[in-house]
């Protein structure tokens, strides 16, 4: 029980190719990435966009280790059993991510649920809160305390779709938010999870205009399960994200730790 290192030669070089794939080489900053001169919310969004910080070319993988926790296990697998049976009565649209496609489909012999969108996805954050989300799950509460773009002089910052787990699938996007260790300051490893998380029926937005609550509402109190905040198709923005209003709809399956190539 706890996480318990990765030693297969293979399945980490299954990983390493993960982050290799999805990792977006082109067109990929955004201002949660923070500014050059003045790091994340340090200075205005013009002045960030004006002095970009440096996006990696790459990452190379240092760790992994699988998160063994029967609680979390069992409320997250009695969750995908709930939207599974919602989605054999009302159907089920596939909804493909990156993280998720051939060969990470059936990452380490594991393979994922058909038919209920279940998805493996990143969440980049420190050390730390990576490893107290494997132990105690997401804190929905803390949604937006972290890189997350926020008004100057506001504590935290106004999550784009609401309070809830965000979930990408680029390993580019989650390193926007990952932290370095504090046990050695000196350290260059950057850490993020790889979640399994079950969409179901997800309400997709493609629009600029966002109304986070008449989201929520849509997922708690309507059809839906997840928003899939599409800023790629319409808005030629880099990234998608996932988005679940319920902690027990993700289960932190793995901790990575990597170091960034620039």
């Amino acid at each position: 029980i706890g996480l318990v290192p990765v030693a297969d030669t293979a399945v980490l070089a299954q990983f390493q190719f993960l982050l290799d794939v999805t990792h977006l080489e082109v067109n990929n900053w955004t201002r949660d990435r923070g500014c050059s001169l003045h790091g994340v919310n340090g200075c205005s969004g013009s002045c960030a966009f004006a002095n970009r910080a440096p996006v990696p070319r790459g990452y190379r993988l240092a760790g992994v280790w699988r998160n063994q926790n029967p609680a979390l296990w069992a409320r997250y697998s009695l969750m995908r059993a709930t939207v599974l049976h919602e989605c054999s009565r009302r159907g089920c649209v596939p909804c493909p991510v990156e993280s998720c496609k051939p060969a990470f489909d059936g990452l380490d012999s594991s393979s994922l649920l058909a038919g209920a969108n279940e998805w493996r996805l990143f969440h980049g954050s420190s050390e730390a809160a990576c490893r107290a989300i494997c132990a105690r799950n997401f804190n929905l509460g803390l949604a937006g305390s972290g890189a997350s773009w926020r008004a100057e002089g506001a504590e935290t910052g106004s999550p784009l779709y609401g309070r809830g787990v965000y979930l990408s699938e680029r390993i580019t996007k989650a390193d926007e938010y990952s932290g370095r260790t504090h046990a050695e300051p000196s350290s260059t490893l950057h850490f993020a999870l790889f979640c399994r998380a079950i969409g179901g029926r997800p309400t997709v937005c493609v629009e600029n205009e966002i109304d986070p609550e008449a989201l929520r509402n849509q997922v708690l109190c309507g059809p839906y399960h997840s928003v899939l905040g599409d800023r790629v198709s319409k808005l030629r923005k880099p990234f998608r994200e996932i988005v679940v209003y319920d902690k027990d709809q993700a289960y932190p399956e793995f901790l990575l730790s990597y170091t960034r190539l620039m």
